[in-house]
């Protein structure tokens, strides 16, 4: 019988640039681009690094930060999904579909003499369902009738 290599760990990215994945490098290199292009419009080096240290560390944290086995960006999406959806949910029926199932039954005289006689179960009766309940149907048990 032949025998075939199985692949492990597919659910992790292959690490291309060294020891970063093609996602890990494009976020770093988008990061430093905007930050490079931040140099000529800031009038002096304070605003520069005023902007461009958020830049960098955004680029970091969505490169390399992992929350609860998300990556950041994953994370963030679904807190701005969480804030966007409503929170509340309320169950209520349309009222003109309510108004549709309801029928009115008529009014008819019950026969008072039934053909099957109300049950009456004795404590053991009881006792024996019970148990059946319990043991997940394990025991069986017989009607009185029957017995």
């Amino acid at each position: 019988m032949l025998q075939y290599n199985v692949p492990q760990f597919v659910d992790q990215q292959d690490k291309v640039i060294g020891p970063l994945t093609i996602k890990q490098f494009m976020f770093l290199v988008i990061g430093v681009v905007l930050a490079g292009f931040l140099w000529p419009i800031t009038p002096n080096i304070l605003f520069f690094l005023i902007f461009a240290i958020p830049v960098l560390v955004i680029a970091i944290m969505l490169a390399f930060v992992k929350i609860r086995g998300q990556t950041f960006l994953t994370f963030v999406i679904n807190v701005i999904i969480f804030f966007i959806q409503p929170q509340l949910f309320l169950w209520s029926r349309d009222p003109k579909s309510q108004s549709e199932i309801i029928v009115r039954p008529t009014v008819q005289k019950k026969d008072t003499t039934s053909k099957t006689p109300d049950k009456q179960y004795s404590q053991r009766r009881v006792e024996e369902i019970a148990w059946v309940l319990d043991t997940y149907g394990q025991k069986t048990v017989e009607d009185e009738e029957e017995t």
